[in-house]
């Protein structure tokens, strides 16, 4: 085992997150705050120390541009924090916003597609955060199944990076999802139920979804695609148009109209079909169709499922799971009989031969978080071609990179999510669409690796801890 500065900063942030989520007790939770902070900057540094060498020579060839650029960041990230700690429910609300957008940039030697938006949410929800935890003042942490769950996964991510094939990658993932998603987890825990402002985040939620559509079906009746060349030349070669709306790929953005329609679903079973709910359903499943991806159908598929489950009988609830069984059983057998299966299923049951691969080399302790493409790929003819090995299922990826004990604790979180959604006594009917939101997120992770890397999930594990109670 390598102790590498990549991966000491990122256990030392681990570690402190994990005490925010499981311990209610201040000295701990000051001494955890701080340390996910400090780990977290400390990883930064390390992971874009070409970035932040690059900005720099531009602050000592533009001092006076610089200096006023960070005054002004720096006051308006003050301004926000503020803000978070006055109005709490605003950074709900604000991350609701800007979990969907991403914005190109250059990081060190690669190009990415990053959260900017949220991150600068979540910088001001820290700065918050610190000053209520050093002084005193922070609310009652929510410490139930969820947050336990999530910290475990959490931890067992973080140690993963002493073994794993590809540390790099792995402190990648810790810095730009599970390190600030956790936090974003402990925070909306943190808020007292305020039904006017989950309103808000549900219509600040329905409003994009609806904007997104618009695009989306814009581009359908020009023909015209954004961001992503590999879905314009794809288009070139199909019978049909594929969109993606202002998303770099065409099954994220299928899925944020998934969940949004499950939502508003969720609305119309427990609160009533309203002329505006059911238009707002419909364009969204317009904008849907034209996206042509099936892990996105298939999550509202299991979102829709999910909420009829938690109001049916359960011969109902059986009887459908059974005719489900066999309906997708046949389409299957359809589709491999005339093709290979991995033809049938796009591509994805070699990437889950793959990713066997990579559980038999590594069965005890997992390849490592992150290191699923690495060893997948290793002993092969083309060691190096680790863009064609991206796994496309969570619960594969997990198995691959945590091992056994990781794929327990994945399994844990899913239980407590599903008992926390299914036993919420504040407002059932909101937990309930909650959950059915998060069914349609774990399908989509069957087929498209998004589980843990989509904000919305740890964002719904956060509101969960609040409507429960």
């Amino acid at each position: 085992m390598t102790v590498t500065s990549e991966t000491a900063a990122a256990v030392v942030a681990a570690a402190g997150l994990c005490a925010l989520l499981v311990t209610g007790r201040a000295d701990v939770r000051r001494a955890g705050a701080l340390a996910w902070a400090a780990g977290t900057l400390w990883l930064a540094t390390e992971l874009l120390d070409s970035s932040l060498h690059r900005l720099g020579t531009l602050v000592a060839d533009h001092p006076a541009i610089a200096a006023a650029g960070l005054a002004v960041g720096g006051a308006a990230l003050l301004a926000a924090a503020v803000a978070v700690h006055r109005l709490p429910w605003i950074f709900a609300v604000a991350c609701v916003l800007a979990a969907p957008v991403r914005i190109p940039i250059h990081v060190g030697s690669d190009d990415a597609r990053l959260l900017l938006p949220l991150y600068g949410v979540l910088a001001a929800g820290a700065l918050a955060t610190l000053y209520d935890v050093l002084c005193g003042g922070e609310a009652a942490p929510r410490v139930g199944p969820v947050p336990r769950a999530l910290a475990a996964i959490l931890a067992i991510s973080a140690v993963s990076l002493l073994w794993a094939v590809d540390g790099h990658q792995g402190a990648v993932d810790m810095l730009f999802f599970y390190l600030p998603f956790g936090f974003m987890t402990v925070r909306i825990a943190q808020l007292g139920w305020s039904a006017p402002w989950l309103r808000a985040a549900f219509v600040a939620q329905v409003g994009l979804a609806l904007l997104f559509a618009a695009v989306g079906l814009w581009q359908e009746a020009v023909h015209r695609v954004f961001w992503n060349p590999g879905v314009e030349a794809s288009n070139a070669y199909r019978s049909f148009f594929r969109v993606n709306s202002l998303f770099w790929d065409a099954s994220v953005y299928g899925r944020f109209l998934a969940v949004t329609i499950v939502l508003l679903a969720g609305v119309a079973v427990y609160r009533g079909l309203t002329p505006p709910v059911a238009a707002a359903m419909a364009a969204l499943f317009a904008g849907l169709y034209f996206t042509y991806s099936q892990s996105s159908f298939l999550a509202l598929a299991a979102g829709a499922f999910a909420l009829g489950a938690g109001v049916w009988p359960w011969r109902v609830t059986v009887a459908v799971v059974a005719a489900g069984a066999v309906a997708a059983a046949g389409v299957l057998a359809y589709e491999v009989s005339g093709s290979s299966a991995n033809r049938a299923s796009g591509g994805r049951s070699h990437l889950v031969e793959l990713g066997w691969r990579a559980i038999r080399h590594h069965p005890v302790l997992g390849a490592g978080l992150g290191g699923f493409a690495k060893a997948a790929v290793a002993g092969t003819e083309h060691p190096y071609r680790l863009k064609g090995a991206a796994s496309h299922t969570t619960p594969v990826t997990v198995l691959a990179e945590l091992g056994p004990l990781g794929a327990a604790a994945y399994g844990w979180l899913l239980a407590a999510l599903a008992w926390m959604g299914a036993a919420g006594r504040r407002a059932p009917a909101v937990s309930r669409t909650l959950l059915a939101a998060l069914a349609a997120i774990f399908a989509s992770s069957l087929f498209y690796d998004s589980f843990f890397e989509d904000p919305t999930v740890w964002l719904i594990a956060g509101l969960l801890c609040v409507v429960y109670e």
